[in-house]
């Protein structure tokens, strides 16, 4: 372990672990798909989605396969769709330019649709145990308040970054960085934490 912050910060994390469909999962395509659908959207939404989504679109093939609307009308509720067209157009790059294989190259797979700072840092982290920290609205909370910092988190953003490439953890970067994500969604909320 790195440090006694990231010790404590996963002690807690596998004693409480939330109990979700994605989690655990080591399957690129299923991590990806998760995280997609939790951008804006909370995890109790984001469930059902999750598994419909799978029954009916097991891997990136079918999703391509698939007419857009299809693949919107079982995004239908979830809002921000332009994430289901982005993961969409991502797919079937990948089953046209790259052989059905979603990229194992850290920057080839940063290069898809879709794929922002988030993204690429969930999905590497989780997937590959690239040491790459998330962060996201609670990330940058928790880290504010543990900083004590006087300016708004996205002002400070260098020092909310420099502190998780300090802190993160070697070991399980994944783990790390679902449980500081879990750590602001459930007890260092915005209001009344």
């Amino acid at each position: 372990m790195n440090n006694k912050f990231a010790e404590q910060l996963l002690d807690w994390y596998f004693s409480r672990e939330r109990d979700m469909p994605w989690r655990g999962e080591t399957d690129v395509y299923k991590i990806w798909l998760s995280e997609v659908m939790l951008q804006q959207t909370q995890v109790a939404t984001a469930k059902p989605y999750y598994h419909r989504w799978l029954s009916r679109f097991p891997n990136t093939k079918t999703v391509a396969e698939a007419s857009e609307d299809e693949v919107l009308k079982l995004w239908e509720g979830l809002g921000y769709y332009a994430r289901a067209r982005n993961f969409k157009s991502a797919c079937e790059w990948i089953q046209n330019e790259n052989d059905g294989q979603i990229p194992t190259n850290s920057d080839q797979f940063r290069q898809l649709k879709g794929v922002g700072d988030y993204i690429h840092a969930a999905v590497r982290s989780i997937a590959f145990n690239e040491v790459i920290p998330v962060i996201d609205g609670n990330v940058k909370r928790v880290v504010s308040r543990m900083l004590e910092l006087d300016s708004p988190p996205s002002k400070a953003l260098n020092i909310i970054k420099k502190f998780l490439i300090n802190e993160i953890s070697h070991t399980t970067p994944g783990d790390f960085n679902q449980a500081i994500m879990d750590l602001g969604s459930t007890i260092c909320k915005p209001k009344n934490p």
